[in-house]
């Protein structure tokens, strides 16, 4: 595993903190509540079985977009989709339950349905659980439900919450997948335009269209995203 040092991340974080008006002290508040649920929890085990899922394997990272299920469907066809290692961002996860397909690590800030992020849990994913200025109640609530997990944050990492860079689930995703260094990376769902699809939030029953913090958020997704690939030499795959 190679972890962002904070020197290295810094900029961008705060260049993200002038486009969205982020509250650095709640981002740290956050991070010390995480760090407090953890402290006791040795992560050890859950980087070892991680860095076996990841470190020159094949790799599917789902995003929550609304062409999720169709590229689920043509990686099925093509390749076949036991043969690589499943990554869910967030509210992809209730996607990957709904089509029965297996997630081995689940990368989320809780906004996605919590039945369905434990169920995942519960079947063996490894909870990668990231906190931040807006979700300091979701990670006191839910974390204490899922067990053993990995803690991540977007500010200076203490104590077990690791830094990894990302600000979405999805490219928190791809920074922690690319940094051990896969085979393949396949980008399934990961859609930048003005759609958000239903799987997003509890509350969408269907793809709606993005506002305009959404649609900010999504350009930074794909600002860091774009950023990592062209650093790597990586077999990269970005669905469309």
């Amino acid at each position: 595993m190679i972890l962002l040092e904070w020197g290295e991340w810094k900029p961008q974080y705060l260049r993200i903190v002038e486009e969205l008006g982020l509250n650095t002290e709640a981002d740290y508040e956050a991070t010390e509540v995480l760090r407090s649920l953890i402290d006791g929890q040795n992560p050890a085990p859950l980087l070892v079985k991680l860095e076996t899922l990841l470190a020159d394997r094949d790799v599917v990272i789902c995003g929550a977009g609304p062409s999720l299920e169709r590229h689920l469907n043509e990686i099925e066809k093509q390749y076949g989709l036991s043969n690589f290692t499943i990554v869910a961002a967030d509210g992809a996860a209730s996607a990957l339950l709904k089509g029965e397909h297996r997630c081995d690590v689940l990368v989320t800030d809780l906004d996605g349905r919590q039945r369905d992020l434990e169920e995942v849990v519960r079947r063996g994913a490894i909870p990668i659980v990231h906190a931040h200025g807006d979700n300091i109640q979701p990670v006191k609530d839910i974390v204490p439900r899922l067990g053993q997990i990995l803690g991540s944050t977007q500010v200076r990492p203490i104590g077990n919450v690791f830094l990894w860079g990302g600000f979405t689930d999805g490219d928190r995703a791809c920074h922690i997948v690319m940094s051990y260094r896969p085979r393949k990376l396949v980008l399934a769902g990961m859609d930048f335009g003005h759609i958000v699809g239903h799987w997003s939030k509890p509350s969408f029953e269907v793809a709606v269209w993005a506002n305009e913090r959404k649609r900010s958020k999504l350009v930074i997704a794909k600002r860091l995203i774009r950023n990592l690939v062209e650093q790597s030499d990586l077999d990269y795959n970005l669905m469309s």
